[in-house]
């Protein structure tokens, strides 16, 4: 519209509309700089309400990442039993097809031949128990039988059952690892460096690991110093190579928050500048923000109903040095292996300590063979035997000539660690090359979706520190850095001045805290000297964290900030209903 059909449309209106018209003035700039002792500037506040009910917040993966990492991280989803996953990763794993394994690296091959061994498939050449072929042929009985009937399986059962390997390889790989150990989360009280426990053979699930579609495992589960404090100490190798992508339905993963909150910051004052700065409202909303009530305050929605990982590449770490099984029974009850010396995740100590617990359900018994055919006087040629604590005897009859020696007595854990030691190094690998590596896809996390989702929600809806880091992670607005700021109660006219805690410092991109809680007097005092403190924590709209006062025109205050320095404030006449005008002087 030009300039003159303006005026036309005024005359036409009447000068009564004229009127109505509020002109405009232009507020020269604030002063910059901190203010100078016994300087003094002028600052008006202003309260703003905008109540939102029912808003709703839906993040996929990519609404995710924009969140600061440590709100991810630190929102605990669940618990994660590795038990179920592990044994189905096992299960995958031993039940591929032999074409595909022999096209695994050499490493992976051989332990898909370890966990496939049977007494029937079992290569005993280059190991003690080589023995036993010549003590079979002398006999006319196959080493497989005389394995099997050892073992107590039958020939083409596998040594080692799922369930013990599975349980081995949760107690002493994964559990000792120090990240599966605690997970991060807010700092409270009563968890004052933000550290809770984790369950033993269960992993912490959070929003982060969602965010990254699981990528985030590895590196969490990568290699990782036993000590944090000590990063150049000793290092746990880590179980996880790679992992990706929880299954998800047509749509993929979202998750939807409701909210019921006034979404306008608070008005402060950054008392060194005496300018304005803006605090983000949520924390003081907190216990009426979420309605727990209705099951839609948090909904998850696109995972698959059978959910499973896409990808996952499980490691055992070898150790770098020979481990030779042991060859007395003293000292008891293990022997006199290295083996038990060894860190708990090697490799080695793995197969020795499954060799262990495969022995404890064996019965004590004792086998006797003679020669094969019709004899006119049998005898027995060869008597197998193994007792309660797993230690293993072979005698023969002085007729039975063997071309080598038959197998020394042992462990019945130190003859499975000698087997599965040369087998794991098949194929020309060198001592300490012979890690175990895993890959499998689609591998299920054994608990069922709507179990998740409940254990979500739960887990979230007792964690109001992790509720109020998600929620202003939603509506990040806080700008400057306030020592105080503006409130009225709601459906209340009165003022009252709030001092920031800790929650409400500002955070950088990835959710830390920009500056450290570093007032030693918050709150506010009737002197300079702070000896009388006109402030306290009284509950206001469920707030109990915040010191607060109520203020009115005349009231002189006073606060020291962060950095030490005095101010006096002075609530000057009130601008209009739910402006508060007030004079910032620093005292000292």
């Amino acid at each position: 519209m030009t300039r003159k059909r303006c005026f036309a449309l005024l005359a036409l209106l009447g000068a009564s509309a004229a009127a109505c018209v509020e002109p405009v003035t232009l507020s020269p700039p604030p002063p910059e700089g901190e203010l100078a002792v016994g300087e003094s500037r002028e600052i008006t506040l202003r309260y703003l309400r905008l109540d939102v009910e029912d808003f709703a917040q839906s993040l996929g993966p990519e609404e995710l990442r924009r969140l600061p990492r440590k709100t991810l991280e630190e929102t605990w989803l669940l618990d994660m039993d590795l038990r179920p996953l592990v044994a189905n990763a096992l299960d995958r794993f031993t039940r591929l097809p032999e074409e595909e394994a022999k096209a695994l690296p050499q490493p992976a091959w051989n332990m898909f031949a370890l966990l496939n061994m049977t007494p029937a498939s079992a290569r005993l050449e280059g190991t003690s128990l080589a023995g036993l072929s010549a003590v079979g042929e002398a006999v006319g009985i196959s080493p497989s039988r005389i394995l099997a009937d050892l073992a107590s399986v039958g020939p083409n059962e596998p040594l080692a059952p799922r369930s013990i390997v599975t349980d081995v390889v949760v107690d002493q790989v994964i559990a000792t690892h120090p990240r599966a150990r605690v997970r991060r989360g807010p700092v409270t009280a009563d968890h004052p460096e933000g550290l809770y426990k984790v369950e033993k053979g269960k992993i912490a699930l959070t929003l982060y690991d969602v965010a990254t579609d699981l990528a985030s495992l590895s590196e969490r589960f990568g290699r990782a110093p036993l000590d944090p404090a000590r990063p150049e100490g000793p290092a746990h190798p880590g179980f996880l190579l790679s992992a990706s992508g929880l299954s998800t339905a047509d749509g993929g993963f979202r998750m939807t928050v409701r909210l019921d909150v006034n979404a306008l910051p608070y008005r402060g004052v950054e008392a060194s500048h005496a300018r304005v700065a803006s605090v983000n409202s949520i924390g003081g909303q907190m216990g009426r923000a979420f309605d727990f009530k209705d099951p839609r305050w948090l909904e998850v929605q696109g995972l698959a109903e059978d959910l499973a990982i896409r990808e996952m590449t499980m490691t055992i770490a070898e150790d770098p040095t020979y481990l030779a099984p042991g060859t007395r029974r003293d000292p008891r009850p293990l022997g006199n292996s290295p083996v038990w010396n060894a860190a708990p995740w090697s490799e080695e100590r793995v197969l020795a300590e499954t060799g262990r617990r495969l022995a404890k359900h064996i019965p004590p018994h004792c086998t006797t063979y003679s020669p094969a055919g019709e004899v006119s006087d049998p005898f027995e040629a060869v008597r197998v035997c193994i007792d309660g604590e797993g230690w293993v005897q072979i005698e023969l009859d002085p007729s039975v000539i063997l071309t080598g020696p038959p197998p020394r007595p042992s462990y019945y854990w130190d003859m499975l660690l000698e087997v599965a030691e040369a087998r794991m190094h098949d194929g020309g690998l060198a001592e300490g090359a012979a890690n175990v590596v895993m890959p499998v896809r689609d591998v299920s996390v054994g608990v069922r979706t709507e179990e998740v989702v409940a254990r979500i929600r739960e887990n979230i809806e007792e964690s109001p520190a992790t509720l109020r880091e998600m929620a202003e992670a939603l509506t990040q607005n806080t700008r400057g850095d306030a020592d105080f700021f503006y409130v009225q109660p709601e459906g209340s006219a009165e003022d009252w001045l709030y001092f920031v805690a800790p929650e409400d410092i500002r955070k950088d991109a990835e959710g830390k805290a920009v500056r450290p809680y570093a007032y030693t007097s918050p709150g506010f005092f009737a002197d300079p000297a702070l000896t009388r403190k006109v402030s306290s924590r009284v509950e206001i709209d469920g707030d109990t964290t915040h010191e607060k006062v109520r203020i009115e025109p005349g009231d002189r205050l006073y606060m020291r900030d962060a950095e030490g320095r005095v101010f006096e404030i002075v609530a000057e006449e009130k601008p209009s209903l739910h402006r508060l005008a007030l004079v910032v002087t620093r005292a000292s």
